[in-house]
């Protein structure tokens, strides 16, 4: 008796790991127009007169020309002040995660067969050998 041993490829699946893509995180300035009501305040001038009555002495009326300097006061007033300070207001976490799905992979696989059938044999090979 004589026998045969079929062959056939077996298919195995595995996974790899590959590189998928490239990425970049980027902080960028963004300027934004800001407007805010600021009070100021300012100093005015207030003049507060009374009248002189007649029991009150007269210092002689008005001073001759050139003898009193005039009185100077300065007058201050606040003008808004602008100034600007980097601060940190939110802290964000970049993370990888890893994400299963489903994949369907189709392949060709060998495989050997045998086909058998009947020789004939003549009688002219029977005397031969």
């Amino acid at each position: 008796m004589t026998e045969v041993v079929l062959s056939a490829e077996r298919v195995e699946l595995g996974t790899r790991r590959a590189p998928r893509e490239r990425v970049r995180l980027r902080r960028e300035v963004v300027t934004e127009e800001v407007s805010v009501t600021v009070t100021v305040r300012r100093e005015v001038l207030r003049v507060d007169r009374q009248p002189l009555g007649s029991d009150e002495p007269d210092d002689g009326g008005p001073a001759p020309a050139g003898e009193q300097p005039p009185l100077e006061l300065v007058l201050s007033q606040e003008r808004p002040v602008v100034s600007l300070e980097v601060v940190p207001y939110e802290r964000v976490r970049v993370g990888v995660r890893e994400v299963a799905g489903d994949t369907r992979v189709s392949t060709s696989r060998s495989r050997e067969v045998l086909e058998g059938g009947v020789v004939q044999t003549g009688a002219g090979d029977a005397g031969a050998g």
